[in-house]
């Protein structure tokens, strides 16, 4: 935290945002697709809130307990949670737009392009359509999206 707060904001520092995006992204959407599933535990809704860190915006936003559709709108679609994997997505997209080589001849990147993919297959669901099958493909792009980062510049 403190490396990443007083670096000077270049290319470094934006992989590592990127980086710590991803490993967010990744892990709240598998987090979201075992705890939020119909076969669940009872309390397994209250201990994704508890580790997406989003205890008291839950209480604040739904005056409800917690249920599958607040718990994948809070943690999976909301783009003012820093903890959602929606904002991670955001995050990235803006990030890898100022890394060298987004654009190729006024073309997205391959990289950029699955980043407004991955971003944008979440950012038109809805809390219900968001299902443990949905999640689990979310994990699986923003897997892509990290292999696609190393063979772009990490090799």
């Amino acid at each position: 935290g403190l490396v990443h707060e007083n670096m000077y904001r270049f290319t470094g520092w934006r992989f590592m945002t990127v980086g710590r995006s991803l490993e967010r992204a990744l892990g709240m959407a598998s987090l979201l697709a075992s705890l939020a599933q119909d076969e669940a535990p009872d309390g397994a809704l209250d201990l994704a809130v508890e580790v997406g860190d989003s205890a008291m915006s839950h209480r604040r936003r739904y005056t409800v307990s917690t249920s599958r559709e607040t718990v994948i709108d809070l943690l999976g679609l909301d783009t003012m949670n820093p903890r959602s994997v929606l904002y991670q997505l955001a995050e990235i997209r803006q990030q890898i737009e100022f890394l060298p080589g987004a654009m190729v001849n006024g073309q997205m990147s391959d990289l950029s392009r699955a980043v407004l993919k991955a971003h944008n297959g979440i950012a038109v669901r809805t809390p219900e359509e968001f299902d443990s099958a949905a999640l689990l493909a979310c994990r699986d792009d923003v897997g892509g999206i990290s292999d696609l980062l190393t063979a772009a510049y990490l090799r």
